[in-house]
């Protein structure tokens, strides 16, 4: 992986797979009873995007999210517009967190890249606290 590369994958995550998630749990923190389709559509296809282009990176923790994604959407096949469960998100978040780390842990030899584009993440990173509005 060079340092184009690495800042691509990070900014992609950060900014797109982590983004849309965050505004899933932003929009359930204005309307915990329900998550529009659009939203969980954003996310799935964000989780999509990053599974296929970034095979390999946090295995593991991506194959979890599938899991999880696929036994939302079946749930939601049952009740149309039902949001994540709390423990839905806590296993999200750690798998995000699992990925996060691994991605933090290749740029050792990027850091430089690595600084700015955490820095520059419009929704932070799985590490810290949730910000209450992203577009700050």
């Amino acid at each position: 992986m060079n340092s184009k590369h690495y800042r691509q994958t990070l900014t992609q995550f950060l900014n797109d797979y982590w983004g849309a998630f965050h505004e899933v749990l932003e929009a359930q923190s204005v309307m915990p009873s329900r998550l529009s389709s659009s939203l969980f559509g954003d996310l799935l296809e964000e989780h999509r995007r990053f599974a296929a282009k970034f095979r390999g990176i946090a295995k593991s923790a991506v194959g979890d999210l599938e899991g999880l994604w696929k036994r939302v959407e079946e749930h939601r096949t049952f009740v149309p517009d039902a949001p994540l469960s709390p423990e839905q998100i806590v296993e999200a978040r750690e798998r995000f967190e699992d990925i996060y780390d691994t991605l933090f842990d290749l740029g050792k030899p990027f850091e430089e890249q690595r600084t700015g584009v955490v820095a520059a993440a419009r929704h932070g990173n799985p590490r810290e606290p949730l910000r209450a509005d992203a577009s700050r």
